[in-house]
């Protein structure tokens, strides 16, 4: 659940950016495109409706548009929403099986039902992959991307060190608590249920 926050937190984040860039033409230089030089250029009918600065290219579409000058966030934002939701739909899978942990048929059916979700989008997003060949390959992309993007700017302050040093550190606690989970709040959860329930039948034995 957490990492379901952070990543759609983010997801909104960098959106955000992009659209102030766009808005206020940053990183891009928007001119206007004389279709007839284009036509000349190309030998085709340019439909494309960006075009930068002296190199005359033209862009098909939006998607090429943003691989070619916002690729980072672009890659960032839809592995960010994808991996968000997934998480979301597997956090919220385990919660119901631990919440209803005393009716094993419901527990399991609600489990399923939202393992169900999660792997159909997994399922729908490589059948319909838009670039880079997949979720895994989008994986790589960004990661290599957020590597370069971290590189490039640990000069500017310590914030981007201070970044890889805490995702580093998330990831190392995180396979420290799956390789060895401490379940002793739960275990004494269960212990005071099991507790209530036997003065319960106490009382009952009483009456």
């Amino acid at each position: 659940m957490v990492l379901a926050f952070s990543l759609e937190t983010f997801t909104i984040f960098v959106a955000t950016q992009v659209l102030t860039q766009l808005a206020t033409a940053q990183r891009v230089a928007v001119i206007p495109v004389d279709e007839s030089s284009i036509n000349n250029l190309t030998g085709q009918d340019a439909k494309g409706f960006f075009r930068l600065g002296a190199t005359k290219e033209v862009h098909q579409s939006m998607v090429a548009f943003l691989i070619s000058n916002f690729e980072y966030e672009y890659a960032t934002c839809r592995f960010h929403f994808v991996s968000g939701l997934l998480s979301f739909a597997i956090a919220t899978a385990l919660r119901v099986r631990y919440a209803l942990r005393k009716y094993s048929d419901l527990s399991m059916s609600g489990m399923c039902c939202l393992l169900t979700v999660a792997t159909g989008m997994m399922t729908y997003t490589n059948a319909n992959t838009i670039t880079y060949g997949g979720y895994m390959n989008l994986c790589k992309r960004q990661l290599m991307l957020s590597a370069q993007f971290l590189m490039s700017h640990y000069k500017s302050g310590p914030l981007s060190i201070v970044t890889a040093i805490l995702a580093c550190l998330s990831l190392a606690y995180a396979i420290r608590g799956i390789l060895g989970p401490a379940f002793s709040y739960f275990e004494l959860e269960d212990h005071e249920d099991e507790e209530e329930e036997n003065d319960n039948k106490r009382h009952r034995f009483r009456r």
